[in-house]
């Protein structure tokens, strides 16, 4: 019995191709590297909402966050 992951069994429950050039991006050494890089982000971004206890500053993190997050992991133009 082979091991798959969840999003390859839903791609092949809803028939979407396995070669699309986005797919394979998320297969590529540079975006594991930028994941990490990324979730790394995320524990520092975390603990500073911690030390900083103001709504408001916490929501500005979650935003600035999340906006670097999607875009750091968006493929390069080739």
């Amino acid at each position: 019995m082979t091991h798959r992951s969840i999003i390859s069994r839903i791609r092949r429950f809803y028939r979407l191709p396995e070669h699309h050039p986005d797919i394979e991006w998320t297969q590529t050494e540079t975006y594991r590297r930028r994941l990490e890089q990324v979730k790394t982000g995320w524990i520092i971004s975390g603990v500073t909402m911690l030390a900083v206890e103001n709504l408001a500053a916490v929501l500005g993190i979650v935003m600035f966050t999340s906006f670097m997050s999607f875009a750091f992991l968006e493929r390069d133009s080739e």
